[in-house]
């Protein structure tokens, strides 16, 4: 099955696919987070074009409180919860330290979104039942 892995930010989504029979995610693109409706139809746009059965939403836990919902953790449920309405399975996974793995692993200047939705759906496809 095929899975897009989202590392959600308020002005980049970094997007990775991956797949549950190899076990394997790549970064694959960056969208700009324009707007949140404009964002939803852009998911459930790639998601019908890559042949996506499933979503892996990155949650930005804080480092100290694992359980604290602060607002980009709201912004990510909000949105997590209107993909859903479009019929889209969702899996939230923890998504911390992604952003500064992702940096040992691209040049000054890159962008590392898509890198640490990779790592972020790498972690997801490790541990998932396949």
């Amino acid at each position: 099955m095929r899975v897009l892995g989202i590392d959600y930010g308020k002005r980049k989504i970094g997007l990775a696919l991956g797949d549950t029979e190899s076990r394997l995610a790549s970064p694959w693109t960056i969208i700009q987070n324009t707007s949140h409706g404009e964002v939803v139809k852009q998911v459930k746009l790639i998601c019908e074009r890559e042949s996506a059965e499933r979503v892996v939403l990155g949650l930005p836990r804080p480092l100290r409180d694992a359980e604290l919902e602060n607002k980009q953790v709201q912004a990510v449920r909000l949105f997590a919860d209107d993909l859903r309405s479009l019929g889209i399975p969702v899996d939230e996974w923890d998504e911390r330290l992604t952003s500064a793995e992702a940096q040992h692993y691209v040049q000054r200047g890159q962008d590392d979104d898509a890198v640490a939705a990779s790592i972020m759906l790498q972690s997801y496809l490790d541990r998932s039942e396949g």
